[in-house]
């Protein structure tokens, strides 16, 4: 006759089972959009598109949150942030932090609204250092073959169909945002073809 398994044998397998297949306790939680018919919703519309969308801006705040709600959660197109800083040379009208300290708070403002937006967020090297008069100035304080590599790094690896940027055409005191959009012709032609350009 065979043996059958002990209680404590199963309570210990059972436990064991338990613990494996909960979440961990670093994991966040599930917003309510993402649960029941709403995240379902969310789901199926995913399942058709196989679009992807990369938005490349200089720091955070230059980005268009209607556009990247529109195409991540209403159209279900895979969609990414690029952000070439993080925006440490910018001003701080709430708080006292301001360089370092103030990087950490945007980067962290820009992962929780993604937690929403539905966005993946990348990030480049460059530094904000404040105002720029040119895109020349930023590509000289940025480093042009850096800003460019970070740029095309993110093109290789995420493979946009569509590449969003600021327009070209923007005011004097937003050229340094023009610089994503400088970026733009070389990043898409290295992410395209495949020729090897700034690493």
């Amino acid at each position: 006759m065979p043996r059958r398994p002990s209680r404590i044998v199963i309570a210990l397998v059972a436990a064991i089972l338990w613990a494996v297949a909960r979440p961990a306790g670093a994991q966040l939680a599930s917003l309510p959009h993402e649960r029941g018919a709403a995240g379902l919703g969310l789901a199926l519309r995913r399942l058709p598109v196989g679009a992807r969308v990369l938005y490349v801006t200089a720091h955070p705040d230059d980005e268009h949150n209607g556009v990247l709600v529109r195409l991540a959660r209403g159209l279900g197109v895979r969609t990414a942030l690029l952000t070439v800083t993080r925006g440490d040379g910018g001003q701080n009208y709430i708080g006292p932090e301001l360089f370092d300290a103030l990087a950490v708070l945007r980067t962290e403002e820009l992962l929780a609204v993604h937690r929403y937006d539905g966005v993946e967020q990348y990030f480049g090297r460059a530094s904000d250092f404040g105002f720029s008069f040119s895109v020349e100035e930023t590509f000289e304080k940025w480093g042009r073959e850096e800003t460019l590599g970070d740029v095309v790094r993110v093109v290789r690896s995420f493979r946009p169909d569509v590449i969003l940027t600021l327009p070209l055409e923007a005011p004097a005191w937003r050229r340094r945002s023009r610089s994503g959009g400088a970026k733009r012709p070389w990043a898409t032609w290295c992410g395209s073809c495949g020729r090897s350009g700034p690493t």
